[in-house]
C-alpha cells in the first residue's frame, strides 16, 4: 500500500476539513509559523511547509498538529523513520477532546504502516481512526484496501459499501475492480457486484 501523490492530495484535503470542522470548541495553534506552515502545504510547497513547521516544533514541540502535519512532509519525501516517529508523536501530543484531528494521526500512521506492510498495525491504528470519526468514508475506503490486502474480503466489501453510503460519490472503481477479480467464491462476488449496483445510482 504505497502512499501516492494523489493520496497525499487526499491526505491534505483531509487535514484542511480537519483544520476548520468544529473549531469553535477546540484551542488549536495560532503561530505564525504554524498557520504559514499549513498554507504552504496546503499550496504544495513542501520545501517552506518544512521549513515553517520545523520551527514550530523547535519552538513549540508539544504543538502535536504540526507533527501531525510534519508526518506527512516527512512522508511525502520518503523518510518513514522520521514520518512514524512526527505520527507517534501526533498521537502523544494531541488533545483528547480533539477527535478530528486525533483520527487524522492514527489515520496517517495506518497509512505508513501500511506502506511498510505492517497490516496489523495498519488496521489497528485504521481502527482507530474510524471509532473517533464513524462519518469518514475515506478511513472506510482505506479500511477496505487494507482487507483486501489481507484477504479479508467480506470485510472489505462491507467497507466499501459503507463507503458508498457515507459518500455516494466516492471513488471506489479501482478498488471494486481489483476486488471482484480477487475473491476466491462466487457468493463473494456477488456481494461485489450488488455493491457495484450502488455505483451505478449516483
Amino acid at each position: 500500500m504505497k502512499t501516492t501523490g494523489k493520496t497525499i492530495i487526499t491526505l491534505l484535503f483531509i487535514m484542511l476539513f480537519c483544520g476548520t470542522s468544529y473549531a469553535e470548541n477546540i484551542n488549536r495553534p495560532e503561530s505564525d509559523n504554524y498557520i504559514n506552515g499549513v498554507t504552504a502545504l496546503n499550496n504544495g510547497d513542501i520545501e517552506t511547509a518544512y521549513k515553517l513547521l520545523n520551527e514550530e516544533i523547535e519552538c513549540n514541540p508539544e504543538n502535536g498538529y504540526a507533527h501531525c502535519y510534519m508526518s506527512l512532509i516527512c512522508n511525502a519525501c520518503n523518510d518513514i523513520v522520521l514520518a512514524m516517529k512526527a505520527a507517534n508523536s501526533s498521537i502523544e501530543l494531541i488533545p483528547e477532546n480533539d477527535k478530528e484531528y486525533r483520527s487524522f494521526a492514527y489515520y496517517t500512521r495506518s497509512i505508513l504502516w501500511g506502506n511498510l506492510k505492517k497490516w496489523d498495525n495498519a488496521i489497528c491504528d485504521i481502527n482507530k481512526s474510524i471509532e473517533l470519526n464513524p462519518n469518514d468514508a475515506e478511513s472506510f475506503k482505506t479500511r477496505a484496501e487494507m482487507y483486501m490486502n489481507t484477504k479479508h474480503y467480506e470485510e472489505a466489501i462491507d467497507d466499501l459499501n459503507k463507503v458508498l453510503t457515507l459518500d455516494k460519490n466516492a471513488d471506489v472503481t479501482d478498488l471494486m475492480m481489483k476486488l471482484i477479480e480477487s475473491v476466491p467464491t462466487d457468493e463473494l462476488a456477488e456481494k461485489v457486484t450488488n455493491v457495484m449496483g450502488l455505483m451505478s445510482l449516483k
